[in-house]
């Protein structure tokens, strides 16, 4: 199957500029921790756990200095290919006579041959050596009086561009962990009720029963039965009690809390969000501006740079080298100074093929990340899709519960009109409601799910749909 995917989005550049940016904005530390720690007038809503989250989540910080680090590279890339002036200084101790011809300072009297006539003796004397070298590369791996978008600079400025749509990417996740969080604490605490009027009402049903048995209307089986649901009930109720106390800590964790008993949460589920646009519609736009797609071609591109790179090292180099020295003899009148200038040409003739195959890898290499990108975008169309079908297989469920709960609700008016009137018996009228809490509780966890597909589907989508800004 050929799938045609578009290489590169060249509003992506803006987007990691921008995220550069936000490194200069300090997140909240401390001084955050301390505020929500104090006195709220409000409880936290989903909204406003997530822009704590954002600020306070470790990996979204550490993202953010990968993004400025990488910056820091392709400047380090860029000065490496202009002019590098580097400065020397040196203060030597002399004694002796010089016996080189080829030394700097004074030999005394020689012949035209250069041998010393008469040799310089001296004492202990101090000599001072002053430099300046200049090294400038005119072609060298690409790059062309280092004014040319080398490969060396290219691969790293497509370094960051990875780096900076994973900022996105660790942003939507952090979205889904918090949504997560909040959904099945506030959830599993509402819950709560109607756990502990299951145990209440069974409780009532295991005493009508027992009394029963013990006048002969009831069989000892019946008796056993109810008191199975009745522990049954009670270990449910424990059960939900231990998830919202886990959410809890898991979410203060999340916020920077140091105790879950700090956490004011507001026990109201967010809205579902209108219906998403259609998965052609949704599946196009991911193909398009998925982070994890974008990541990808900016590996590709980083690929591809690093594949140029050793090509160009297979060619010559030419590099401009100058400098400068002066050196103090023992005489402060005698002095000498030299300037150097050449123009270097390095051509690798024999490595035994090493660098041939290096190339040969990194196009391989290059290769690779290629084929990867339609890998990347099947996997992006396949979490949309399996979000898709759960959340409409949730939304039929939910309806037929609802469509159950009217039902039980009918019923228990019903009996409870009789059991006014003396008609209905006690058993049958809890049963009933039993019944309605069962359904109940069944349409309040599918609910809370569904919420939990949607912001799975967010973080799926990568941000293409959003439901939590």
């Amino acid at each position: 199957m050929t799938k045609s995917i578009p290489r590169r989005d060249r509003s992506s550049n803006n987007v990691a500029a921008g995220l550069a940016a936000l490194l200069f904005i300090l997140p909240w530390t401390s001084e955050a921790g301390d505020a929500l720690e104090g006195p709220r007038t409000h409880p936290l809503t989903l909204h406003d756990c997530i822009a704590i989250a954002l600020g306070e989540n470790p990996a979204l910080e550490a993202s953010r200095f990968d993004v400025f680090s990488a910056a820091q590279e392709v400047r380090a890339a860029q000065g490496m290919l202009l002019p590098q002036l580097t400065g020397s200084a040196e203060y030597q101790l002399f004694s002796g006579s010089p016996s080189s011809k080829f030394a700097v300072v004074n030999l005394g009297n020689i012949t035209p041959g250069g041998v010393a006539v008469t040799s310089r003796t001296v004492g202990w004397t101090g000599v001072e050596l002053y430099g300046a070298r200049l090294t400038y590369p005119l072609f060298k791996d690409g790059s062309i009086l280092g004014l040319y978008n080398a490969p060396a600079i290219a691969e790293k400025k497509a370094k960051k561009q990875a780096l900076a749509w994973t900022v996105n990417l660790r942003r939507e996740d952090v979205i889904y962990r918090i949504s997560d969080e909040f959904i099945v604490t506030v959830s599993a605490r509402n819950r709560m009720g109607l756990a502990e009027r299951r145990v209440k009402l069974l409780g009532q049903s295991a005493a009508i029963t027992e009394e029963q048995q013990k006048q002969g209307l009831k069989l000892p089986i019946d008796l056993k039965l109810a008191k199975a649901e009745f522990s049954a009930a009670q270990t449910l109720a424990k059960l939900l009690h231990e998830q919202a106390t886990a959410g809890a800590l898991a979410l203060s964790k999340s916020l920077g809390l140091s105790s879950p008993s700090k956490l004011y949460l507001s026990n109201t589920l967010p809205d579902p969000p209108d219906p998403p646009p259609t998965t052609d519609q949704l599946v196009g736009a991911c193909l398009t501006h998925h982070p994890s797609l974008q990541v990808q071609r900016a590996v590709i591109d980083q690929a591809k740079q690093d594949y140029r790179l050793e090509r160009y090292r297979l060619y010559p180099s030419v590099s401009l080298n100058g400098s400068a020295n002066y050196i103090d003899d023992f005489n402060p009148s005698n002095n000498a100074s030299v300037y150097v200038g050449a123009i270097a040409i390095s051509v690798p003739i024999f490595d035994f093929g090493a660098q041939l195959a290096t190339t040969r890898a990194k196009l391989m290499k290059y290769k690779a990340e290629e084929a990867r990108l339609l890998s990347t975008a099947d996997d992006v169309s396949y979490e949309v899709l399996k979000a898709y079908e759960s959340i409409y297989v949730l939304s039929q469920n939910i309806l037929s519960l609802r469509e159950d709960v009217s039902k039980a609700e009918r019923d228990v008016q019903v009996l409870e009109s009789q059991q006014q009137q003396g008609i209905a018996e006690p058993l049958t009228v809890i049963e009933k409601e039993l019944h309605l809490i069962s359904k109940q509780d069944n349409l309040r966890g599918i609910e809370a799910r569904q919420l939990t597909t949607y912001a799975l589907l967010q973080k799926a989508a990568g941000g293409a749909w959003k439901w939590i800004p």
